[in-house]
């Protein structure tokens, strides 16, 4: 522990690199591209070593890579299909963790809305808060597939998706698994230097079916949050305020067994002040929690615990910090370090993770494909 560390901090040293808390990879279409296409290749080295000793949790050092290398064929300016793979790969491992094909349509109804079937921007490009997301999910389990919704104007982004996670055929013996949500953004007020925003987000989690041969009871599980965004600008430095409200309901929960849960209800407090200099990030923040489970997000968070479901804790407190850099190498290459810190206030227990990355996404011009009537043309 004590060589990774000392290596990550050289590195820090070295490169005096720079960092942002996510990284969205949702690419706008090409408004003059037609009949043309393109390879990308889009890639991420990770490095995530998480020291977590409690009840909760246990820490984890993943290593390796996930890489997406995919065709994109423009039928016209407001239509791109997208098709390749998604690969999953750990250092110390023979063979691929998970390998999965990648296919999608996309279309631009108008300036505002677009509309993507198959595999959707999905994990982080969702932007929801780390108590309903577990960043590590970003590179376990990257890839979505369903319907998402994007639309996006000065006064309002939107994020409107619907991830079918296990599709179920007749007499199959398992359930069908499908995960729905929406993250918004209103902006209330937008200045030099003042910025006021009012986030949604909620989650839908849904285990059931009606063709299935399974015995087990249909289940549903919605968390949401909302609160108020304040960012102050002066010169180089933003000031941030953000106050969150996280609550969460089962739905037709069984009392035991299959998909039942300790509790049917919950909620949390979550307040975070921010600080960015340049492209230096950080985050200071206080949780505060009564029966509150949310299945993606990260287990720290949680009043039950990821190793035994029999295990709980009604109120949950905790304490934490973030801090991270990130350097723009070229337009398409970024390198990222990332440190948090979780101090459990009512079990004095202090978990971290530092985490290192390296991203890659670039697209290149093939050709343009000419159509049968250009063809019979010539």
């Amino acid at each position: 522990m004590k060589r990774i560390l000392f290596s990550v901090g050289l590195l820090l040293f070295i490169s005096n690199i720079i960092f942002s808390q996510t990284v969205n990879t949702i690419e706008p279409l090409c408004d003059t591209c037609n009949k043309e296409l393109y390879m990308r290749f889009e890639s991420t080295s990770f490095l995530k070593n998480n020291e977590y000793f409690n009840s909760f949790t246990k820490g984890f050092t993943g290593i390796g890579f996930i890489a997406k290398p995919t065709f994109e064929y423009y039928l016209s300016n407001k239509t791109k299909i997208n098709a390749g793979l998604y690969l999953l790969k750990y250092s110390g491992r023979n063979k691929f963790k998970y390998i999965s094909p990648i296919f999608s349509v996309e279309y631009q109804i108008n300036k505002k809305i677009r509309l993507i079937i198959g595999s959707i921007y999905g994990k982080l490009n969702h932007q929801l808060e780390e108590p309903l997301y577990r960043y590590d999910r970003s590179y376990q389990d990257n890839t979505e597939n369903g319907v998402q919704l994007l639309w996006k104007t000065s006064r309002v982004q939107s994020d409107l998706w619907m991830n079918w996670k296990k599709f179920i055929l007749r007499n199959d013996p398992f359930q069908e698994e499908i995960t729905g949500g929406n993250t918004t953004i209103f902006n209330i007020l937008t200045s030099n230097k003042l910025k006021i925003s009012v986030p949604f987000q909620f989650l839908v989690f849904h285990k059931g079916g009606q063709i299935d041969s399974s015995p087990d009871p249909v289940a549903s599980i919605l968390n949401g949050s909302t609160g108020l965004k304040f960012y102050y600008k002066v010169n180089n430095n933003t000031f941030g305020f953000e106050p969150s409200v996280f609550f969460y309901q089962g739905w037709g929960l069984p009392d035991s067994g299959v998909n039942s849960q300790l509790y049917n209800k919950g909620s949390a407090l979550y307040i975070k002040t921010v600080y960015n200099h340049k492209q230096f990030y950080s985050m200071l923040g206080f949780w505060s929690a009564d029966k509150f489970i949310a299945p993606n997000g990260e287990y720290l968070f949680q009043s039950v615990s990821e190793l035994n479901n029999t295990f709980s804790e009604d109120k949950r407190q905790l304490i934490t910090a973030k801090i991270g850099f990130k350097k723009k190498i070229s337009s398409s290459f970024n390198i990222e370090l990332r440190a948090d810190g979780y101090y459990d206030i009512i079990n004095r227990d202090f978990s971290h993770s530092v985490g290192l990355y390296l991203s890659v996404n670039e697209a290149f011009f093939l050709k343009r494909i000419k159509t049968k009537n250009e063809i019979l043309k010539e």
